[in-house]
């Protein structure tokens, strides 16, 4: 098998996870919790990617509680709060073994399920919900272990293998968690919605285990936001609300996902992944609506995180001066 065949078949069966949970739940009313169910299932079938089938299936199981009390989080936000400031801390410890980027699907995700209500028939309670992810993330696990095993070379992210330092893992920790408290805490309190999942999720891609690597990754990532919704607003504009337009955004998602299995630029990467989210999120009501609410979010969400980094620089600095660390990304 040539080599290009392995990623397009990656490629593809990272698209179905997303779509099949939508593709099933939506008819029967349930898009929110279909979308969230397949952005989970993503989230399971990067970390299997990363490392191997133990942890991504201990992954599943915490993903799943973890879930279930985000999704209580809308009635009662202080489980909420408490769900991503968990799920904060254990993507901070990832960074421990460099698997932090693999993981980063799921605050992500469970971000969005804190913010709005995940309940509708046939998924009709929390728990309902939290068993779905539980075995769909099983599943997802299951099936690309197997092709990575038959289609990736072995890859050196054993358990033992050390990427970060203990101090830098700690520190990285702290600032998701404290970011994650913040961020949580506004758009749970002033019930936010669905742009509270927005401001959440950009504490986490934005803070890195390097501080300077965090700082070039927001000036991206607002980059990227603004080149993409000057595209998702284009397309709508031309094209006007429809299924040819939740076809495109299925596309730019599509291309989202090679983006970050090819590993290209991470302005490259917002560019493509901002019109995907933005017209996807956007069926049912106008694309211009989503774009401005995304942008306020997001920029809430830079400003928490350069502050947290503002902090956190010093402390780096000092280390720095007193241990030769390696400089290199996260």
């Amino acid at each position: 098998m040539t080599s290009r065949w392995p990623i397009v078949i990656l490629v593809a069966a990272l698209s179905a996870v997303i779509i099949v949970p939508s593709a099933i739940l939506s008819p029967l009313g349930a898009a929110t919790a279909g979308s969230m169910i397949g952005l989970g299932g993503l989230g399971i079938a990067f970390v299997a990617l990363a490392t191997d089938l133990r942890v991504s299936l201990i992954t599943a199981a915490a993903f799943a509680v973890l879930a279930l009390l985000a999704a209580e989080g809308t009635s009662l936000p202080v489980l909420g709060i408490l769900a991503l400031i968990a799920v904060a801390i254990g993507v901070g410890m990832t960074a421990r073994w460099g698997w932090n980027r693999s993981f980063i699907v799921a605050p992500i995700t469970l971000a969005f399920i804190a913010s709005e209500s995940v309940v509708s028939a046939p998924v009709d309670s929390t728990l309902v919900f939290a068993g779905v992810v539980l075995v769909y993330g099983i599943v997802v696990a299951l099936i690309v272990t197997g092709l990575r095993i038959r289609f990736l070379p072995p890859h050196r992210n054993s358990v033992y293998s050390v990427q970060q330092s203990w101090s830098r893992t700690i520190g990285y920790t702290v600032m998701l968690a404290v970011t994650a408290g913040i961020t949580t805490t506004i758009a749970l309190l002033n019930d936010w919605g669905h742009t509270g999942g927005w401001l959440i999720m950009t504490p986490f891609i934005v803070i890195q285990p390097y501080v300077r690597d965090g700082w070039h990754k927001a000036v991206n990532r607002a980059l990227g936001t603004a080149a993409g919704l000057i595209v998702a607003d284009g397309l709508a504009r031309i094209i006007g609300q429809g299924p040819t337009l939740a076809v495109l955004g299925y596309g730019f998602g599509i291309l989202a996902i090679l983006a970050m299995v090819k590993h290209w630029h991470y302005a490259v990467y917002t560019t493509l992944l901002t019109p995907a989210v933005v017209i996807l999120e956007s069926i049912g009501r106008p694309v211009e609506e989503t774009g401005y609410e995304r942008v306020v979010a997001t920029i809430i969400g830079v400003a928490v995180s350069l502050g947290a980094m503002a902090i956190a620089a010093p402390i780096y600095r000092r280390k720095n001066a007193r241990i030769d660390l390696p400089k290199r990304s996260a």
